[in-house]
């Protein structure tokens, strides 16, 4: 039994960073492409129909199709926004400030650069290589209150953080912030391609402005993860009611049929104060992180799918001001006739909904678009061009659809797939990754090896493994595999146990070993002892054992291996 304690010779080479090139690769050649089609066919619409103006929403810039991921963070005041960005970076950052008051006053974009430094919101607003010239729009109000942090970090070379004012109660504070918050915080959700929305267990209403916020967030509600945060400082049946009452109040305020989900825990990087709910915690942290890992490699089909959500606003709006301007008479009457039409304007929706055989989502908002009809005259309304709508049809029935064939799809064949992903990106689909924080000493798993950087000797039965040089000289294989939250995916790790060659039942029997938790996850420790096992079969020729030796067994995972009668 000795002998299966020798250890393994083999492992994977790292291809993290040829994946995350061929991904980057890929996610510039469709924002090049998507560029060409705003261009060409989208924006001489929005011009003509002024979009800008009726969505109060800017024309596209170059850089915006370039722009990497967003994930912005909303919620009420000491709710744990920028300590949820300071666990995500694992280190504090340039203007951070934490506190149980209302500390950030500002909304602050986490970029990342070579040295640590704050930006001015008007420097910020006018820089070339990022996308926040539309911002200007706002005034000097609000890039007063508006800041870069720059920083060098691993997690914002992939994706760019968005912190925001904590959401105070009552209209004095809503009027004294000098330009409005809702609007700042619609520019943002456009551009964004995550929206984390958090609660505090023990402040749960929610305020006139953060139901303000939440409505202008709609059209948005793929992009919401909710965040019922701190829930570690109260205990299980006190959870279950702050739970229940969360749901209720969210179903209230958020117009939609589905249930949002909400992920429950204590976001930051302390221990859990109360060890009741760890393992639940400690689920629904993984199930985020994955979210926000994989941010990245869903980042061009973002593009894509913000870009046709565009076209059919722009393709509706250009057949309402059409049909307004067909409306008006020729010569008098046209300030009369332009205010019946505004009064009348739910029967004119109507109208040019059954008319063209439009989608009644793809609809402006009835309210703000009649002030906003209010303040232009119909008379100088350009009237529908033909070549334009066209153009825009091209967009959805063609173009599109050709650019959506140059993503990985299940049809392709292996050929076809290493064409667009890349070979490295084929065996090790996970490895474009943001790296998020994985933490199991917070949820009371203790990582034994950290009190002796040189491990433990064979004497310290409690402590040691025979496998803790093989973990390390094997944990840039486990990187480069692009594990999420600390965990391979069940698809992941089985393929690299297929490509050892080793037989099915083989393979099966190495499972079952190594997946001491039986989750169908292979986080670090399991994966050494796969590998391990791997190696003894292949280059040793030793049989597969029965179970596994006392000394193979990760130290954090004997105590449940006991409760199971394997040890």
């Amino acid at each position: 039994m000795a002998d299966w304690t020798n250890e393994p010779s083999t492992g994977l080479s790292n291809g993290s960073a040829s994946s995350s090139n061929d991904v980057a690769d890929r996610t510039a050649m469709i924002a090049a492409r998507l560029k060409s089609i705003y261009k060409k066919s989208v924006l001489p619409v929005e011009k003509r129909h002024r979009y800008d103006y009726f969505y109060e929403s800017p024309f596209l810039t170059d850089v915006e199709f370039d722009a990497k991921p967003q994930v912005m963070l909303i919620g009420q005041y000491s709710v744990g926004k920028t300590s949820f960005i300071r666990y995500l970076l694992g280190r504090d950052f340039p203007g951070q400030r934490i506190g149980p008051e209302p500390t950030t006053d500002r909304f602050t974009v986490l970029i990342n650069g070579p040295e640590e430094r704050t930006i001015p919101g008007n420097a910020l607003s006018v820089h070339p290589d990022l996308p926040f010239r539309g911002l200007e729009r706002f005034g000097v109000s609000f890039l007063s209150r508006f800041e870069g942090s720059q920083l060098p970090s691993s997690v914002l070379k992939s994706v760019t953080l968005v912190d925001t004012p904590g959401i105070l109660s009552g209209e004095k504070q809503r009027v004294n912030r000098g330009y409005d918050f809702t609007k700042v915080v619609s520019w943002f959700a456009d551009r964004a391609d995550l929206i984390i929305l958090l609660f505090d267990a023990h402040k749960l209403d929610i305020s006139d402005e953060l139901k303000g916020t939440i409505d202008v967030l709609k059209g948005h509600e793929d992009k919401i993860r909710c965040i019922l945060n701190k829930a570690d400082q109260i205990d299980r049946q006190q959870l279950m009611r702050v739970y229940g009452a969360l749901l209720w109040s969210l179903g209230k305020t958020m117009s939609s049929p589905e249930v949002a989900r909400v992920y429950v825990g204590s976001f930051w990087q302390e221990p859990l104060r109360n060890m009741d709910n760890a393992e639940l915690f400690e689920a629904e942290e993984r199930d985020l992180m994955k979210d926000l890992a994989i941010l990245p490699r869903q980042s061009a089909v973002r593009k894509i799918n913000e870009l046709v959500k565009r076209v059919r606003k722009v393709k509706t709006l250009a057949y309402i001001i059409g049909y307004l301007k067909t409306q008006m008479p020729a010569l008098m009457g046209k300030e009369k006739k332009q205010q019946k039409l505004i009064n009348d304007l739910p029967n004119v929706f109507r109208t040019i909904l059954k008319k063209y055989n439009l989608a009644p989502g793809d609809f402006p908002d009835i309210t703000k678009f009649s002030s906003k009809l209010k303040e232009v005259q119909f008379s100088e309304f350009k009237s529908i061009s033909e070549k334009h709508l066209e153009e825009l049809e091209l967009c959805l029935t063609r173009d599109v659809p050709k650019l959506m064939e140059a993503l990985p799809s299940e049809k392709d064949t292996p050929e076809l797939l290493r064409q667009k992903m890349g070979s490295v990106a084929i065996s090790n689909p996970n490895s474009m990754n943001v790296p998020v924080p994985s933490r199991s000493d917070k949820f009371g798993k203790k990582n034994n090896n950290a009190a002796n950087p040189f491990g433990y000797s064979a004497d310290d039965e409690d402590q040691y493994w025979a496998l803790q040089d093989s973990a390390e000289r094997l944990r840039e294989s486990f990187e480069a595999l692009g594990p999420e939250g600390g965990f391979l995916s069940p698809q992941t790790a089985r393929d690299v146990l297929v490509k050892t060659g080793l037989g099915k039942d083989q393979l099966r029997r190495i499972w079952n070993l190594s997946d001491i938790d039986r989750d169908g996850f292979f986080d670090m420790e399991e994966y050494v002892v796969a590998m391990f096992l791997c190696d003894a079969v292949i280059q040793k020729g030793r049989p597969i054992p029965e179970s596994l030796p006392a000394t193979v067994v990760p130290p954090s995972k004997r105590a449940l291996m006991k409760e199971r009668g394997g040890l």
